[in-house]
């Protein structure tokens, strides 16, 4: 029984830590993101509010199956919302917001040219 507890303790860390992962992994290209304080939370889910550049709220389900949208408003849950699971957040919001993905893009590309020009100045002349 104590096994059983410390596991689902573990699970619900787990999940927690998955969740602000996303959080600062997608902050950048949303208009807001958060774990809702309103909702519960434990080892089977965590749920985010989600705002995204096209004004759009949601809220996301994170669960041992994945992300999805389980509410179109904050601290919603919608028991007819959709069923499809994302594996990560970001095929969730690739899936519903387009200016995440131009984001995303964007923010990609000056990655990739600053470690250009990192790689250039490191050469030898």
């Amino acid at each position: 029984m104590a096994e059983e507890s410390e596991s689902r303790k573990s699970d619900d860390y787990t999940l927690r830590i998955e969740a602000q992962e996303a959080l600062k992994e997608v902050s950048f290209a949303v208009s807001h993101v958060e774990i809702s304080t309103k909702l519960p939370q434990g080892a089977d889910t965590v749920h985010l509010n989600v705002r995204t550049k096209e004004n759009d709220a949601y809220c996301v389900e994170l669960s041992v199956q994945g992300f999805r949208i389980v509410g179109r408003a904050y601290d919603a849950i919608d028991e007819t919302a959709q069923v499809k699971h994302y594996e990560t957040i970001y095929a969730l919001l690739d899936q519903v917001s387009p200016k995440y993905r131009n984001s995303f893009g964007d923010t990609l590309l000056r990655k990739l040219e600053n470690l250009q020009r990192q790689a250039e100045n490191e050469e030898p002349s």
